[in-house]
C-alpha cells in the first residue's frame, strides 16, 4: 500500500502566524496559505507581497500568488488550494476554520484534524531564537527600570495619592512611559500591567486610574521584537513609601517561592515538579490557595509558561501539566499570591533551562518598597 504524504495547511491567522514565521523566517501581513510537504512549504500570498516575501523567506521555502497558478485572490483559500494540489489527504490543526474545511471537503479533499503543533521543535530554542529572546528581555528590563524610577521618583500627596511633578501619576503615565522605553529598543508594548491596589489582584487587570504610596503596584512588561518576532516577559512589584506588614510578608513569601521553583529547575525536571516547590512554599508560609464567595485567590495562576514566538506557548510549568524540561527551552518562572483585601504580588523572570539549572536571561533588581532617601 502506497504511504500518504502528509500535507499540512497552516491559515494565517493569530494562532498559527508564530508557525508561518518559525517554518518561513517571515509573518505575512494579511490573509496567506502555506502549504507543508516533504520538508518543503509553498507560502500563498497577494501579488502585492509576492516580491517582498520571496527575497525574505527561508531557504525551501517556494512563495506564489494565487494569479501565478491559475487562481484568482478574489477566489480565496478554498481555491488556491485545490488549484496548487489535487483533493488529496490534508491535515489541518483543531482551530482551522469550519467554514474553510466543509469548503476544501466538498471539493473531494480529506481533512485530519490534529491537536498537537506542526512545530513541536520550537520548544527547543536555538542559539539565534535565544538570543533573539534575550535581546526583548533586555529590552523588558531597560523599561522595567525606567517605570521603577518614575514611581520612585514620584511625591507622595494627601491620602497617599502619588504625583509626579504637579500631575498625578496614573497607571496610564507609567505605562506610557513604558511603551517609549520599548519603542527606544525596537519592541512594542501590548497589553502592559500597571496595577495598584485592588486592581492588582486580579492577574491580568490591566490597571487604571491615580497610583497610591502604601499599595502594592504590579509592573508586567511583555515586549515583542519588531525585528525577529520574538517576545521577552518580567514581572516586578513595587511599594512607593513603607510598605503595610502584610505587604512585606507577601512579597518576602513570593520571593522565596520563586527561589524554591528557580532551584528545582534543569533539565529533566518534570514541570508539575517546579510548580510544586513553589506552592508548597507558598503553603509553608501560611498561604492557601481556595475560593472565597466565589472569589478565587492565592496562587491561583501556574508558575509559568514558554517564551519564544509566541509569549504564552509550550511548554507550561502548573499542576495540570506533566512535561519534562528539555534543556534550551525558554520558560517563565512567576509565582504570585492575590487577596481582595490586600492586592496581589507577582515577581516574574525569564530564564533558559540547561543541563545543570537555568541561565537568567537578563538580570533586574528585586525591591519592593521605593522609598527615597
Amino acid at each position: 500500500m502506497k504511504k500518504i504524504t502528509p500535507i499540512h495547511i497552516l491559515i494565517n491567522n493569530t494562532k498559527n502566524a508564530a508557525d508561518i514565521r518559525y517554518l518561513c523566517g517571515v509573518e505575512p501581513p494579511e490573509v496567506a496559505v502555506f502549504i507543508h510537504m516533504n520538508r518543503r512549504g509553498t507560502l500563498i500570498v497577494s501579488e502585492m507581497e509576492y516580491n517582498r516575501l520571496r527575497r525574505t523567506v527561508q531557504s525551501g521555502i517556494t512563495v506564489i500568488y494565487p494569479e501565478k497558478i491559475g487562481s484568482t485572490w478574489k477566489a480565496g483559500p478554498a481555491d488556491w488550494i485545490q488549484t496548487y494540489i489535487n483533493p488529496n489527504h490534508l491535515t489541518v490543526h483543531a482551530d482551522f476554520p469550519f467554514g474553510l474545511a466543509e469548503t476544501l471537503r466538498s471539493k473531494g479533499f480529506q481533512i485530519e484534524i490534529k491537536e498537537k503543533s506542526i512545530c513541536p521543535q520550537r520548544e527547543i530554542k536555538t542559539t539565534v531564537e535565544t538570543s533573539a529572546v534575550q535581546q526583548s528581555q533586555h529590552a523588558a528590563v531597560y523599561a522595567m527600570n525606567a517605570a521603577i524610577e518614575q514611581i520612585a521618583s514620584s511625591r507622595i500627596g494627601k491620602n497617599g495619592l502619588l504625583f509626579s511633578g504637579d500631575q498625578i501619576l496614573t497607571s496610564e503615565r507609567v505605562r506610557s512611559t513604558i511603551g517609549h522605553a520599548l519603542l527606544d529598543k525596537e519592541c512594542i508594548a501590548q497589553e502592559t500591567i500597571v496595577a495598584c491596589g485592588s486592581h492588582a489582584m486580579d492577574p491580568h487587570e490591566r490597571g487604571s486610574g491615580p497610583l497610591y504610596a502604601g499599595q502594592s503596584i504590579v509592573l508586567d512588561i511583555f515586549p515583542r521584537s519588531v525585528k525577529t518576532g520574538y517576545w521577552g516577559d518580567i514581572t516586578r512589584t513595587v511599594c512607593r513609601g513603607k510598605a503595610p506588614f502584610e505587604l512585606k510578608k507577601m512579597y518576602k513569601a513570593v520571593q522565596s517561592a520563586q527561589r524554591m521553583a528557580l532551584q528545582a529547575v534543569k533539565a529533566g525536571v518534570w514541570t508539575d515538579e517546579v510548580h510544586k516547590a513553589a506552592a508548597n512554599e507558598l503553603i509553608r508560609r501560611g498561604y492557601r490557595t481556595e475560593t472565597i464567595h466565589g472569589v478565587p485567590q492565592g496562587f491561583i495562576h501556574g508558575t509559568g509558561h514558554g517564551v519564544g514566538l509566541e509569549i504564552h506557548e509550550s511548554p507550561r510549568v502548573s499542576s495540570a501539566v506533566h512535561q519534562k524540561l528539555q534543556a534550551g527551552m525558554i520558560i517563565t518562572i512567576e509565582p504570585g499570591l492575590y487577596y481582595p483585601d490586600l492586592g496581589g504580588i507577582r515577581i516574574e523572570d525569564t530564564i533558559l533551562i540547561t543541563e545543570t539549572g537555568y541561565k537568567m536571561l537578563a538580570a533586574c533588581p528585586k525591591q519592593f518598597e521605593l522609598e527615597k532617601d
